[in-house]
Parts: C-alpha cells; structure tokens; sequence
C-alpha cells in the first residue's frame, strides 16, 4: 500500500475522530484483498475499488464509534453481517469487543470463517443462523450489550431481528441513509411492542463525499415478550404495524 494512500485514508479517519495504527491498516487492507478476491466468483460486494471499499464500508462502518459508546468488552453482534461487514471492521479497531457475526448464508459464513483465521481474529463467532431462530435460542436470546445491522430491511422488520437478542439496558443500532422519518414512524409500533424506547437518531456525512448518515439507536429498556421474533419469514411477510 502506498503512504500517500494509507495517509489519506488516514487523514479521512481523522475527520469523524478515529485513529488507526499501522498494524489496523495492513489488517484491514488483507480483508479487503481477500474481499476482492473472493467477490469474483462469490457476490459479497457490488463496490469493487478498492478506495470505495475504505470509504463506503470501513469508514462508514466505523461510523458506529461517533454515534454511541460501546464499552470495553461488550457482547456485540452484527446481525445480517455478510461478508463481515461491518463486524470485522469493528474488531479491528476494537479487539476487546467479543464479537459474533450472524449470516443466514453458508457460503458467506464460510468466508467469514477463512478471514478471521486468515487475520488472527480473537474472540469472534460467525454464527450460521437466521436472526428470527437465533433469537429464540437460550445462549443468543436477551444476551447482547449491542446489536448492529448494516443494510439489511427496513427498521420496522430490522428490530425484531435485532431487539430480541439484546439485553434490557443494552443498545441497538442500525445503519441508515438520510431518509429515515417514514422508516421511524413506521416502526413505533413495532419497538414499543419488542421492548425499545424512542429512537435516537445520529446524523452525520461519510468523509471524502456528500453522503449522508444516519445511525438509528434504540435502547432496550423492557424484555421482549416471548411470542418473538415470530417464525422464519414472518417479519418480512407481515412487519408488525
């Protein structure tokens, strides 16, 4: 990698406060080859440039750290993670967080599985499962400080895959474009019913862009009842409403 290329990323990383050292670059850059490489004959990514990919995954992902605090060791799942994203950018940054990455798609938990071997990555699962069942099971119900999920439905079928998997007191976030309003009103019913409170809503740009941001954020303040999430297929069927 070049130095004028690792400092501008750098230098872009700077703009929303983050720092990376040297070792998280070269890390993220051999995710991001392997990315590359894999995508050829495996659709994990319609962005192929290799700048696009710093810009438009890893630093977007890595928007999370402006818009809440995640603490030291927190429990956090990236729900819908496909290739990893954004869960393994997350552990790069911060390798304290014990981290489990749920995909629906074997073939994509397979290459999950390649990458954090291949990177050294401690303290991770990639989890081959649907959101709706891994909600239901013991280990996984009730259990995490953070759920994060990165374009993967509308927030009105997002939060019952998210919300019955965080613990009351924890935090749910989801990553967002600008226009989040119908998505929010549309939801209501359904976080007030899986246990959430009112929405906070972070607003922010992508460096290097015009692109705007939002980071949804419900904290869980009550248990999820126990009739959800209904069976596989049933939020996306009928979003509660």
């Amino acid at each position: 990698m070049q130095v004028s290329f690792k400092e501008k990323i750098k230098e872009m990383l700077a703009e929303i406060g983050i720092n990376l050292t040297d070792r998280q670059v070269e890390t993220i850059k051999s995710y991001i080859d392997m990315l590359l490489e894999t995508n050829r004959e495996m659709n994990l990514t319609a962005i192929n440039e290799e700048g696009e990919i710093w810009r438009k995954h890893v630093i977007d992902s890595l928007l999370v750290f402006c818009a809440a605090e995640i603490s030291s060791g927190a429990r956090v799942i990236d729900v819908g993670s496909g290739a990893g994203i954004p869960g393994i950018i997350l552990k790069i940054y911060r390798p304290d967080l014990n981290l489990t990455l749920l995909e629906a798609q074997r073939k994509k938990i397979i290459f999950q599985e390649e990458a954090v071997a291949k990177l050294g990555l401690k303290n991770i699962k990639c989890l081959w499962s649907r959101a709706e069942e891994a909600g239901r099971l013991e280990e996984h119900r009730e259990k995490y400080d953070v759920a994060v999920a990165r374009a993967v439905a509308p927030l009105n079928i997002l939060v019952e895959y998210c919300l019955p998997l965080v613990k009351v007191g924890g935090l749910m976030i989801a990553y967002k474009g600008p226009s989040v309003d119908e998505e929010l009103k549309a939801a209501e019913k359904a976080i007030a019913i899986l246990g959430g409170d009112q929405p906070e809503v972070w607003r922010g740009h992508l460096p290097g862009g015009e692109e705007e941001r939002r980071l949804i954020k419900i904290k869980k303040s009550t248990k999820t009842p126990t009739n959800y999430p209904r069976r596989a297929g049933m939020p996306t069927r009928k979003p509660l409403k």
